[in-house]
């Protein structure tokens, strides 16, 4: 059951991985390889857009609260 394409087919990315880890044939394991950093890399980028997230609220919060200096100094 395990060597049936469609099997194959439905694990999930990293079941797929491991599988072909397992089986020791020099190819699967190089495209295992190659998955596992596909996969990492959108790790990756999930964790950059979070960070991009974080950035522009701090940026947001400082805009603000430099417009608002700048309104009082205006003021004066």
């Amino acid at each position: 059951m395990t060597e049936d394409r469609n099997y194959l087919r439905m694990l999930s990315d990293s079941e797929l991985v491991r599988t072909a880890l397992d089986r020791n044939h020099e190819l699967a394991v190089v495209l295992a390889e190659r998955l596992a950093e596909l996969l990492d890399v959108e790790d990756q980028l999930e964790a950059a857009q979070d960070e991009i997230r974080e950035l522009t609220a701090s940026r947001d919060h400082w805009q603000a609260e430099a417009d608002m200096l700048q309104a009082q100094l205006e003021a004066k």
